[in-house]
């Protein structure tokens, strides 16, 4: 049967049982009265207080909610047998009334512990065995009663016998209605006593009875019951729709739907009127209590109207005074307007003035801006062409290397070109220090050239912000001409207008002395540039110059020998001897150029003396050399204080090292310096200009200096090298 549990046929069938159950209570309740004892479903409530009704409406099927329904299902089916025992007991109780006795848990007893279903059972099967043996005993007394009547019946005369007939019937009916008819209790008992007796007393006394109805044997309702009824049932809905108007409850609507459902007009007990008159008298004290409510309210309404209406005679005299007060701030405010309008047309011009000075700026950092990019461009394609004369001297380095490789064997000429090595690494650091320099100060020139853009940029927004507010402050004083009639009707109102528009003023002189300072601004950052600019060059030219000096007099300081550093990185370290020995050979040419021009008038002299001299070795193609450098020429004199061996510069300045396979940039720092020659070699009055070239560069930066351009050129190659 679990399947049944919770599904809608069994959940209305139950709740039509229950309604049929509950009408049947009614009915029973209307002949008996109301059976005060406590529920089997609620412990704590009496049966007959339980509202169904609303019961009903909150246990009802609700769809796609299983377990809500299983559980109305088993709470119809608990108030079903709460029902039905409160049936049971209304039986007992009537039976009990019928019999005379009195009843267990009466009307007039308290609600007792919860009342078992055995017991209601045992006591209404009791009650039933004694109606039944009660109804055996009349019936006994009945046949007795008419056999003595038919007995009487033969001894009178023939209307004797009809009268002795009508009587017979009397107290048929008389015995019957005491057991159909549902009465109250007092009335039961009263009624079956006295009609025993009557009927007792008449058979005895007079023979000659005749049978006559009255309020007590009535078997229908009077007229008077069911008019009263009537009348009732007519105040009764009269209350009802009071409460519904007023948003009350009504404690006589649920009664009535009862009422109306069950029993027709006239058919009320006592009991029923009693319980519909407290009822009636509760919707009455609701009333009443509601209505003194609303008095309650009504009379302080009454009094804030009074106050109200003081109030608004006050009010129509103040707003007479304002009124007249609008009227001469309306003409103050006309007045205000037309100063204002002369100071927006003052204004309006400035701002036209100052707008074309801006402009005439703004084209000036323009030309400015467009001399700064076209310097930027050259400098571009010189370091372009730069890069590829350093391609070009590489391709001869490489060629070089390979004839010096096979020329030069002679120990003394590489401990000469190792001295020359060192010498030109301090003067390579030097340079590259001051190239690295160079680059920076082209960067930040950059910067400042996007930064001149970006406040022009900035400029303009300005100057078209500036064009925006202009309009929008026109556009504000149109509206403010259009809205003149507004505000003579609120004050208030044109006031505020009135700051905004100060405020906006005010707000246009800030911006235009902001953009005055700005200009000066500008104008004082394009001086610095200038002066930068020419700073730069002037730098520029310096370093040009004392490139030239250092290589034209090198031997005015000794040099002061450093190894030079390396990062531990081989190919790095070799990427940076290429770069330094490129820079090498760049000034080598400009000095073997200068050479050629000394040793074509040094060979006039040399002809005319008869010295044997070596030829020198030539770091040069042999295509650049005319076929008579190939003869012996004599020595020019030294103008050299130590004079060295010509090879030894050039050794040193390709990298060769003390072995023959040692890598250029990483010769052993350990080793000793080569001894400079006590007396000067044949060979050293040819090239001793050559020889002493970059000492003078070793000599001018200090081996700190060396340290941080080496870190400079690490820092510079490591990115080429990702």
């Amino acid at each position: 049967m679990s399947h049944l549990l919770g599904r809608q046929d069994c959940v209305d069938s139950l709740r039509r049982d229950l309604t049929d159950l509950q009408g049947t209570v009614l009915d029973v309740f209307s002949r008996t009265g109301p059976i005060r004892s406590p529920s089997w479903k609620f412990p704590d409530k009496l049966s007959c207080n339980l509202d169904l009704v609303t019961l009903l409406e909150q246990y009802d099927f609700v769809e796609g909610e299983e377990e809500f329904n299983q559980h109305s299902h088993i709470v119809l089916l608990e108030l079903v047998v709460d029902r039905l025992v409160l049936l049971l007991q209304s039986f007992s109780g009537f039976t009990e009334g019928m019999l005379g006795g009195q009843r267990s848990g009466s009307q007039t007893g308290a609600a007792g512990p919860s009342t078992s279903i055995g017991l209601a059972v045992r006591c209404c099967w009791n009650n039933l065995l004694r109606l039944g043996t009660l109804h055996q005993c009349t019936l006994r007394q009945g046949k007795k009663m008419e056999q003595g009547a038919l007995t009487l019946q033969a001894e009178e005369q023939v209307p004797s016998r009809e009268n002795a007939n009508s009587s017979a019937p009397t107290l048929k009916s008389a015995e019957n209605s005491n057991l159909s008819c549902p009465l109250s209790s007092t009335s039961g008992k009263s009624s079956g006593k006295d009609s025993t007796t009557c009927s007792k007393s008449g058979i005895a006394k007079d023979t000659r009875t005749v049978g006559c109805q009255t309020l007590e044997s009535a078997l229908v309702p009077c007229d008077a019951c069911s008019r009263s009824q009537a009348s009732l049932r007519e105040v009764s809905n009269a209350l009802i729709a009071v409460c519904q108007t007023q948003n009350l409850p009504s404690s006589l609507a649920r009664f009535m739907e009862v009422m109306d459902s069950s029993l027709e007009n006239g058919q009320l007990s006592a009991s029923d009127l009693a319980y519909w008159a407290s009822e009636q008298s509760k919707d009455l004290a609701r009333i009443s209590k509601h209505l003194a409510a609303l008095l309650g309210m009504v009379q302080p309404l009454k009094e804030s109207l009074a106050a109200s209406e003081a109030q608004r005679g006050v009010l129509r005299d103040q707003l007479e005074r304002m009124e007249r007060v609008l009227s001469l701030e309306k003409e103050e405010h006309q007045t205000r307007l037309r100063e204002m309008d002369l100071r927006l047309e003052k204004m309006n011009t400035k701002n036209t003035e100052v707008v074309s000075k801006l402009q005439g700026e703004q084209e000036e950092l323009r030309k400015e801006t467009l001399s700064l990019e076209e310097k930027n461009s050259k400098l571009r394609e010189e370091l372009s062409l730069q890069q590829d004369s350093l391609q070009k001297l590489e391709q001869e380095r490489q060629e070089l290397l390979e004839e010096i490789k096979t020329r030069l064997v002679d120990r003394e000429v590489t401990l000469g070109l190792e001295e020359r090595v060192r010498s030109l690494d301090t003067e390579l650091c030097s340079t590259e220090l001051q190239l690295y320099k160079e680059r920076v100060k082209t960067q930040s020139l950059g910067r400042l050239q996007e930064s001149l853009q970006a406040k022009q940029k900035v400029l303009v927004q300005r100057v078209n912000a500036l064009d925006q507010e202009c309009e929008v402050l026109m556009q504000r004083l149109a509206d403010s001409e259009e809205d003149s009639a507004v505000l003579e009707e609120r004050l208030s109102e044109s006031s505020q207008d009135r700051a905004g528009l100060q405020a906006e003023l005010a707000q246009q002189r800030a911006l235009t002395e902001e953009l005055q300072k700005e200009k000066e601004r500008l104008e004082k950052s394009v001086g610095d540039l200038h002066g930068a600019v020419s700073r730069l060059q002037g730098q520029l030219q310096e370093q040009a110059q004392k490139e030239r000096l250092l290589v034209a007099f090198p031997d005015l300081c000794n040099p002061t020998p450093c190894a030079p550093e390396t990062t531990g990185d081989v190919l790095l370290d070799m990427e940076q001897q290429m770069q330094a020995n490129s820079i090498r050979i760049s000034v080598l040419e400009e000095e073997n150029s200068r050479l050629r021009n000394s040793l074509n008038k040094l060979r006039d002299s040399a002809h005319r003396r008869e010295m044997k001299v070596l030829s020198p070795q030539q770091l040069w193609s042999h295509a650049d050399v005319s076929p008579t450098q190939s003869k012996p020429v004599p020595a020019a004199p030294s103008h050299s204080t130590g004079d060295r061996d010509p090879y030894s510069g050039m050794g040193q300045e390709l990298g060769v090292g003390r072995r023959a396979g040692e890598i250029p940039g990483h010769r052993d720092r350990r080793s000793p310096a080569a001894p400079s020659s006590s007396s000067p070699s044949p060979t050293s009055y040819r090239l001793a200009p050559a020889i002493s070239l970059p000492e003078e560069a070793s000599a001018i930066s200090p081996c700190s200096r060396l340290r941080q351009a080496s870190h400079g050129r690490g820092s510079a190659a490591r990115p080429k090298k990702k």
